[in-house]
């Protein structure tokens, strides 16, 4: 999450916006590219690295499936809430 938020600094994003991009970011397929990477080297522990990347995947999906919906609702609304604001000149 931390190197998504950081890569947006200067964007002209706000920074509700960055929090969801860093909260949805990605996670999980960089997690199988490097138990992927030690699978194939035989490193040992394997097995257990393995089972946490499995688990680290699972959790995930768990979470950003029940995180979704009320995040994208809350975003919506206050770039609605945003939108209708008068801006000052």
């Amino acid at each position: 999450m931390a190197p998504v938020l950081v890569s947006l600094i200067g964007s002209p994003l706000r920074a509700p916006a960055r929090l969801f991009i860093g909260w949805f970011g990605p996670r999980g397929l960089a997690s199988i590219v490097f138990i992927v990477i030690v699978l194939n080297h035989g490193l040992s522990g394997h097995e257990t690295l393995a089972s946490v990347v499995v688990c680290t995947v699972v959790l995930s999906i768990v979470a950003h499936g029940l995180t979704a919906t009320p995040l994208v609702n809350a975003l919506t609304a206050r770039s609605a809430g945003n939108a209708n604001r008068p801006t000052s000149q």
